[in-house]
This record gives structure tokens, sequence and C-alpha cells, in this order.
């Protein structure tokens, strides 16, 4: 019984601390809370070769990744842009230029017809139907575009709105002339005076507006990305400098790894690069050889129809015809230069040498002896009418054959397809400069991320070595 009871009290005293200790022992020392002791580790860890090796690999992977996210990004932007150059901006600065182009031809074939009186022809009248029909589609359409500026939606609203009062003027102009009564031309007077005040203006703020922001989306495709360069550039010189560490803590010359991923990294810059340069230099080119083309050639049909119009109109009103007379010397100055005869200055002449190849400088340079022919004609009417052979003067301007008429036409057809032409030109360029950027965006992102994995795979075959 002794025995047993030894057994059972010998544990319990080894056990429980005695009165002394109790008493006069010092605490135990606190526990670190779990995050400073996580950082004594990491900081142990960080002095030692894996340790900085883990560090390495995760800035290169840091590097590549960034690198791949801004060139997509940036790559992404200018793509956009330049989409928005092709099917945005532009073709709504052509239509605006549309709409400017039929109301003042609309206005040209008006007077024409008028001086013909009850003996205007079916083609006269459907070509001003057309014109008026092709500026109220344009209109229409362009007002229901949401990207549309503020300012080219007021405008828009504007002309919407005196459209149909010039085309009400026109016809009571049309019916008094029918019956020979002299109140036709003061309505015809008033209608021209309507599309030279108003609307034409209100055109002209409108394509000013759509070409602003054409020149921005050109801007936004042309720029360069600079920062995704800079970040390219710092990867690529990160990895050389992990490949010359590795090199000179191991005697071996390359990693595979650190090599496949710095190729990726060059290879990815020199696309950034490449790419961004060959669209920059297709967009040049479409600006070059097409937009200022372009605008040219509107500017100069533009003139040769208020020329036009105001030839006519100046044999419409007879007693003020010294008006129109200086109008149209101005607009035919603008066309042809001070002398046309001599094919030096003027828009014609400037197409000339804008034009991007062969077929834009013939078209171009047709119209210019086209113009030159005209002014001669004209000379023809001035003194027909001048001497009294008013009929004469009449059936110069607006006759079948040998007319100024005629010339006339031939200017505007040969002037038209010329912008088809340059128009063409300029989407075939732009969309060589959209082709140039489009797949970079997936390609960054695909390249960084294989650059990535390449950078793990050689920082961790060196990990591996401490294993």
């Amino acid at each position: 019984m002794s025995g047993t009871q030894q057994a059972v009290v010998a544990p319990t005293a080894e056990v429980l601390p005695s009165a002394d200790v109790a008493a006069g022992g010092a605490e135990p020392p606190p526990r670190r809370p779990a995050w400073r002791e996580n950082a004594r580790r990491l900081r142990a860890a960080a002095v030692t070769e894996p340790g900085r090796l883990r560090a390495l690999g995760a800035v290169l992977v840091a590097l590549l990744l960034a690198f791949g996210a801004l060139t997509a990004w940036q790559a992404a932007e200018r793509a956009d842009s330049t989409h928005s150059v092709i099917h945005g901006s532009q073709p709504l600065s052509a239509n605006a230029a549309l709409i400017y182009r039929s109301l003042a031809d609309a206005n040209t074939t008006a007077a024409a017809g008028f001086l013909a009186g009850g003996e205007e022809t079916p083609e006269v009248r459907e070509r001003y139907e057309k014109r008026i029909g092709d500026a109220a589609r344009q209109i229409t359409k362009a007002a229901a575009a949401g990207e549309r500026s503020p300012e080219a939606r007021q405008r828009l609203a504007e002309l919407n709105r005196r459209l149909s009062v010039y085309t009400g003027l026109v016809e009571t102009a049309r019916a008094n002339n029918r019956q020979e009564l002299p109140v036709g031309g003061a309505y015809l007077r008033h209608a021209d005076r309507l599309m030279h005040e108003e609307l034409l203006p209100a055109a002209s703020a409108l394509y000013a507006a759509e070409s602003e922001q054409f020149r921005r989306d050109q801007r936004d495709a042309h720029a360069f990305p600079w920062a995704a360069l800079a970040l390219g550039v710092a990867a690529v010189l990160a990895l050389l400098a992990a490949q010359r560490r590795h090199y000179l803590r191991t005697n071996r010359v390359f990693n595979r790894g650190l090599l496949a991923a710095t190729t990726v990294a060059v290879l990815l810059l020199l696309w950034t690069a490449g790419g961004h340069l060959l669209a920059r230099h297709h967009l040049d080119r479409a600006e070059r050889d097409a937009a200022r083309s372009l605008q040219t050639l509107n500017a100069a049909l533009v003139s040769a129809l208020q020329a036009r119009g105001d030839e006519a109109m100046a044999m419409v009103t007879r007693g003020s015809r010294d008006n129109y007379e200086k109008t149209y010397q101005r607009q035919m100055r603008r066309l042809a230069g001070a002398d046309p005869q001599a094919a030096e200055g003027g828009l014609l002449a400037r197409a000339v040498e804008q034009a991007e190849d062969g077929k834009g400088r013939r078209l171009a340079g047709a119209a210019r002896r086209d113009a030159a022919t005209w002014h001669e004609q004209h000379a023809t009417v001035r003194r027909l009418e001048g001497s009294g052979k008013y009929a004469e003067a009449v059936a110069m301007v607006i006759g079948p054959r040998d007319s100024t008429g005629e010339t006339f036409d031939r200017i505007d057809a040969g002037l038209r397809q010329a912008i088809n032409h340059e128009q063409r030109q300029f989407t075939a360029a732009a969309e060589r400069a959209h082709r140039a950027l489009a797949p970079l965006a997936a390609g960054a992102a695909a390249l960084s991320l294989l650059g990535a994995a390449g950078a793990v795979l050689g920082i961790g075959r060196r990990l591996a070595e401490y294993r």
C-alpha cells in the first residue's frame, strides 16, 4: 500500500512548481506578434541567395507583365483611333462636304433652270431635285448619328429648318417665271441670298466641326507609345542584368529561361516600335497624298459651283449683275488663279501637285484646262450681253453645246471622279495603318505571358540548385 502511494505522489511533486519558485521566479517573455515574426523570417530569407533570386524573379515577372499590358492598352487605343478615322470622323467629314456641295449644286442648278424659263429641261429639273434630296438625306442621316458634337447638331438643326424655306422660295420663283411674271426673279434672289447667308455658312461650320474631329482622331492614331517602349527597354535591361549576375555567380554563359524571356521581350519591343512606325507611315501617306488632296478638291468643286451659280444669277438679275460678276471673278481666281490660261496658282493647280498618282493628276489637270476654257467662254458671254444680244448670251450660258454650262459639267464630273479616287486612296492607306496595329494588342499580351513564364523557369532552375 505504501509503495503504491509513492508511485502516485512522486510524479505530482515533479510537475508542480514549488512554492519558492512560484513566489520568486520571473515570468516568461511575451510572445511576438505573428506579423513581426513573419517579417523577421522574410528579412532573414532575403539576405540569402534563394531569397534574392525570388525577389529578382518577382521584379522580372512584374516588368514583363506591365510591359505587355501597357503595350496592349496603347496599341488598342491607336487601333481604335485608326478605326474611327476610317469608319467615323473621316466619313462624317466627307458627308459634311457632300452636304455643302449638294446645296451649292442645287442653288446653281436652280439659277440655270430659271434662265431657261418655261423651256427648263427635265434633266435640269431632275438634277435640282436630286441635289436637294441628297442634301436632305445627308442632313437627316447626320442628325441621327449619336457621335455628332453639340455644335454639329446645332448646325444640322439649322440646315434642316432652313432648307424647306429655301425650296419653297425656289418653287415660288419657278411658278412665277413660267407665267413670265417679273416677281419670280425677286423670289429667286431671296432664295439665293438665303443659301449664301444661312445655309452654306451653316454647312461650312458643320464641315469645319467634323474636320476638327477628324484631325483629333488622326493625332490620336498618330501618337507614339513612348511609355510602353520605355517600360520595354527597362524590362530588357533588367533581364540582361539578371543574366550577367547569373554568369558572374555560376560561370555559366546562358540561362535558358532568362534567355527565352529576353528574346521575347526584345521581339515585343521591336514589334511595338516597328508596328507603330509602319502605321504612322501609312497615316502620313493618307494625310499627305489623300486627305489634303481631298480637302483641296472639295474646295475647288465648291468654288466651281459657286462661280457657276454667280454666272447664272448675273444673267437673271440683269439690273444688279455687277455684284454677281464680282463674286464670279473672285471664285474663278480662287479656282484657277489670277490668269487661268497660265495654269498657275489656284486650287486646281494645287490639286494637280497634291495628287498621289497619274489618274489623280490627269483628272485635276483636265479640270484646270476646262477652267481656262470656261473663263474664255464667260468673256464671250459678257461681250454678247454688253452688245445687247441677251438671248445669245443666255444660250452661251445654258446651251447644250459650246457653252459655259457644258464646260462646267465637265469640270464638275472630273472633280467628282477625282474626289472619289482620292477617297479610295485615303481609305486604303488608313486601312493599312489599322492592319499594322490591330494584332499588336493580342500579341503583346501573349508575348508578355510567355516572357514571364520564361523568367519563372529560369529563376526556378537556379532555385532548384539550393534544394
